[in-house]
């Protein structure tokens, strides 16, 4: 399950609810027999809490990851190059940590500590 949900897309957190929700719609529709006010219900909580707990599961499923490297450089705008300890080099986009580089807060062959969710930087430290 937990694999299932790493794998999932982010655009697909938001067509599952939205096909579940036309779904419910076209039921409403075709059975008029049914209570009304149930299938808005359904309807209404499909839209807006079935993406959050799609997203939930997709983000407590993703490790958070931590990483030290050295920082190489930055370009304009955002974008960072840094080195693993593998020796391999890697770009990011994270706007403070560019920032940082600019205003001369690190420099190039500092050492960093990369908090990664997937490919993205949620939390960084210079060391």
């Amino acid at each position: 399950m937990r694999r299932y949900f790493r794998r999932m897309s982010y655009f697909s957190t938001l067509v599952w609810p939205i096909v579940l929700a036309l779904g419910i719609a076209f039921l409403a529709v075709t059975h008029p027999q049914w209570p009304r006010s149930w299938c808005i219900a359904a309807f209404l909580a499909t839209l807006i809490l079935l993406p959050g707990v799609l997203l939930a599961l997709k983000l407590t499923s993703t490790p958070l990851t931590q990483e030290r490297v050295t920082f190489l450089w930055g370009r304009a705008p955002g974008i960072i190059v840094v080195r693993r300890e593998s020796g391999e080099e890697d770009r990011f986009y994270h706007q403070e940590i560019f920032t940082s580089f600019a205003e001369g807060k690190i420099k190039q062959g500092d050492t960093i500590s990369l908090h990664l969710l997937d490919k993205d930087i949620v939390r960084w430290e210079k060391l």
